[in-house]
């Protein structure tokens, strides 16, 4: 016996999935977190190539958005040897660039077209990328 088999249609949802794909793309959102030893060979990487004083040596301690500027950082370094502590004062656009320099030097791909931001942890500092 042959039993009357008709195709199974679905519903067309492909076209408007379609339509929403062009109004709406999927957005990456990175984290890049640095130890403060990296952010300090990243400060001092930058510092050379701009032929600028380069940071005194030590440990970073600290870094924190400056209390009367939004736009600068402040980065404590700690030294040991002298049992001292000195904060530098960096803009929030140097920083950034900083970081971006040291993945570069370590290979770690940012795409130029992302928007790059800077994030301060209690032990170390963020590299936000956004597509």
């Amino acid at each position: 016996m042959k039993k009357n088999l008709r195709p199974l249609t679905m519903p067309n949802h492909t076209a408007n999935i379609k339509k929403k794909a062009h109004t709406a793309m999927p957005r990456e959102d990175r984290r890049i977190i640095f130890e403060f030893q990296e952010t300090y060979k990243a400060l001092y990487a930058l510092c050379v190539q701009r032929e600028m004083k380069k940071p005194p040596p030590g440990m970073v301690g600290a870094v924190i958005q400056h209390p009367d500027d939004a736009n600068k950082v402040l980065v404590r370094i700690d030294n040991a040897h002298s049992n001292t502590q000195q904060d530098i004062e960096f803009s929030g656009d140097f920083l950034a660039a900083a970081l971006m320099l040291y993945c570069r030097t370590i290979r770690i791909p940012l795409p130029k077209s992302a928007q790059k931001s800077v994030e301060f942890a209690p032990d170390g500092v963020i590299l936000r990328v956004q597509i």
